[in-house]
Order: C-alpha cells, then sequence, then structure tokens
C-alpha cells in the first residue's frame, strides 16, 4: 500500500484523533504495515473495539485520485512524526500534527532558530512599518521568520524575510496547493525561490475553513523559540497564537500600541500577563543573547564531531544541562568537555547558570 495513502486512511479513522494517530504509529512499523500485518490490532489493547473494527476494515479516500494528481502537479511532499527530520520544536507540544504536507526544499537549517511574527490582518501602518522594521533584523540575524501567510502582518513579516536575504516558512490553513488568500500566489513563488517552505496539516486539496486556521496557530508557535505579536484584537487569531505559545512553554512578546486603537489592545494585553516589550529587534536578541549579523554569513567551520554536538545543542535550545547534555551525546565527560571548549573559544555556545549549555546561533 502507497505510504501517503495508508497515513491519510489512518487519520480519517474516526475516534482516534492525532494522539491515537501519533502512538499508534509510534507503536507499528508503518500505517502500511499496519495493513499488511492486520494481526497487530488485536495487540493494541489502548484502542477500543470501535476503532479496531475500522481498522480492521479500512476505507480508501475517495478523493485518493484527486490528492495524486495534486501532489503530482504541485510537487507536495510530506514528513511524519515518526521520521528523523520532523521539526524537533514542534515534537515537543501537546498535540503535534502527525503529518505535515510542504512544498520546498526541507532542510535542516530552516528549523534551527524559527521566529514567529504574527498579527491582525487589518493592521494599520504604524503595525505594517514596525514588523517590516523588526522583521528585517530578525531575518539578519538569521532567524527563519514563521508567520500564517495572510494579509496584514503575515505578509509583511514574509516580505521583510526576503527582503533581508534571509529564510521564512508560511504555515496555511488549507493544503499546500491552495494559496489563501489567492492575492499572495506571488509572494508564496517568492518564499518557495528563495528556499523556503509553505507547510500544511491539511491534506492537498483542502480548501479555506474558518475551523482551519486557530488548529494551524499551535503549529506557527510550536515551530519557534518565541512569538512576536505585532497588533490585534483580544479575540483575534495573533492572540490566540501567543496562548499556544504559552501553554508550549514558549516565549511571548508584543510590540505596544496606543491605547486608543482598537488593534492595539491585544499586544497591550499581553504585556499586562507578562509578555516582553518589543521596541527593537535588539530586545528580542537580547532575550536570546545574540548578537546581529549578516543573513549570509558562514558559522565558524566545525569537524564533525563538534557539529554533531552542536546540533544536539541545537534541539535542546535555549539551553540544556551538562549532565543531560553528557547522557544523550553518549560521550565521555573528558571528550565533552573538550568539544564544549572548542564550540566556546569558536563564539558558537555560553555557558550559562546551573551549568547549562546555550547555542548562540
Amino acid at each position: 500500500m502507497d505510504s501517503l495513502k495508508a497515513w491519510i486512511m489512518l487519520l480519517r479513522i474516526s475516534g482516534l484523533g492525532d494522539a491515537g494517530v501519533t502512538r499508534l504509529a509510534q507503536e507499528i512499523a508503518s500505517p502500511a504495515d499496519l495493513w499488511s500485518h492486520p494481526e497487530q490490532i488485536d495487540d493494541l489493547d489502548w484502542i477500543s473495539q470501535t476503532v479496531k473494527e475500522q481498522l480492521r476494515n479500512p476505507v480508501e479516500p475517495e478523493d485518493w485520485p484527486r490528492i495524486t494528481k495534486l501532489v503530482e502537479k504541485y510537487s507536495i511532499k510530506y514528513i511524519t512524526i515518526t521520521d528523523a527530520d520532523y521539526p524537533a520544536q514542534l515534537k515537543t507540544i501537546f498535540d503535534p500534527p502527525p503529518i505535515l504536507y510542504y512544498r520546498g526544499q526541507w532542510r535542516e537549517e530552516l528549523f534551527q532558530r524559527d521566529f514567529a511574527v504574527v498579527g491582525t490582518r487589518k493592521a494599520s501602518a504604524y503595525g505594517i512599518a514596525q514588523t517590516r522594521r523588526i522583521t528585517l533584523e530578525l531575518a539578519r540575524a538569521g532567524f527563519t521568520i514563521v508567520s500564517g501567510l495572510a494579509f496584514g502582518v503575515d505578509g509583511a513579516a514574509h516580505t521583510a524575510a526576503l527582503d533581508a536575504g534571509g529564510q521564512t516558512l508560511a504555515v496555511m490553513g488549507t493544503g499546500t496547493d491552495q494559496i489563501y488568500p489567492s492575492r499572495h500566489r506571488e509572494l508564496a513563488a517568492g518564499i518557495l525561490e528563495k528556499g523556503g517552505l509553505l507547510i500544511s496539516e491539511r491534506c492537498p486539496g483542502s480548501r479555506a475553513e474558518r475551523w482551519h486556521f486557530p488548529t494551524r496557530n499551535r503549529i506557527i508557535s510550536g515551530l519557534s523559540l518565541g512569538t512576536l505579536v505585532i497588533e490585534g484584537s483580544r479575540k483575534s487569531g495573533a492572540l490566540l497564537t501567543s496562548k499556544f505559545a504559552m501553554d508550549q512553554n514558549r516565549d511571548v512578546f508584543a510590540l505596544p500600541g496606543d491605547v486608543n486603537r482598537p488593534e492595539a489592545e491585544g499586544p497591550n494585553y499581553l504585556i499586562k500577563l507578562g509578555a516582553k516589550i518589543v521596541t527593537s529587534a535588539q530586545d528580542i536578541l537580547e532575550e536570546y543573547q545574540l548578537m546581529m549579523h549578516s543573513a549570509g554569513e558562514q558559522l565558524p567551520e566545525m569537524t564533525p564531531d563538534e557539529k554533531n554536538l552542536y546540533k544536539l545543542l541545537l534541539k535542546h535550545r535555549p539551553e540544556i544541562q551538562f549532565d543531560l547534555l553528557l547522557m544523550e551525546s553518549q560521550l565521555e565527560m573528558g571528550e565533552l568537555s573538550t568539544l564544549l571548549l572548542m564550540l566556546e573559544l569558536k563564539g558558537l555556545i555560553r555557558k550559562t547558570a546551573g551549568n547549562n549549555i546555550a547555542p548562540l546561533f
């Protein structure tokens, strides 16, 4: 059975849900293997009999022919939560999507330091100007900018990242073949042309539905170290994204605004709750103790062992305790200490309180 078809069939089992699909996928070789060896179903004692009956009698997706055509036409690929390249940051949230469809070239470096910039579709001139000013510097500092491809702040954030020569990810509430809003087709093409990605948990062919966008927002915050809210009301999607970020134990930042303007209500409310006030990109960079540099600047050359250790550090950003790093790296203490010293001398890491190590890029 085709692997993608098997995943879609599994995701459409009533009563299983994303969490159930993830658990099941982690317990079996693959969804396709489940139906090749259906005797495995009887061993799944945590699954209800109703769900087991559906698993024993799988239904092929009626829209499968259309999906395959769209996949081919738009060069849509997918990655699942059981794949090694699934974003480490996203995997740690409460309800990570079991599958992500994407267009573009999936590269590990796109997920090393992501930051979300979100806000209202009806942004003011001030909001658009501040989005551009701050995002330009964040992208130049090496952040991959994450947003939702919507009008207003989202579009301004994506555009600024591209203008800075940086990278940006558009997390969509539709299938990746359905550019919404349609006026952002040129922007979407620019994201792909410059090496970014269009990402969605929605199956190819999925059109814009109101309920798709709130759940999409958890992916925006889940991919990111932090989320900056530019403008929006207290009931806006941007505020929902910030709530997801808080629930996911991610940093929340807000741009202060005129108390007389409704679009400033959301960020000002977040500041009352403890979000960090942002008046420049430096406020964000200082939080991660980073320095501004050119987006095209190369990291210092590393040996293979240094590179492997640095990748492990990135997976545990913003920092990791030395003893945990020792256990996960499976290195001898002397070897680990030497590698950390070399990374520190190259300006790639810093040591923090509590015997923790933090990557700087």
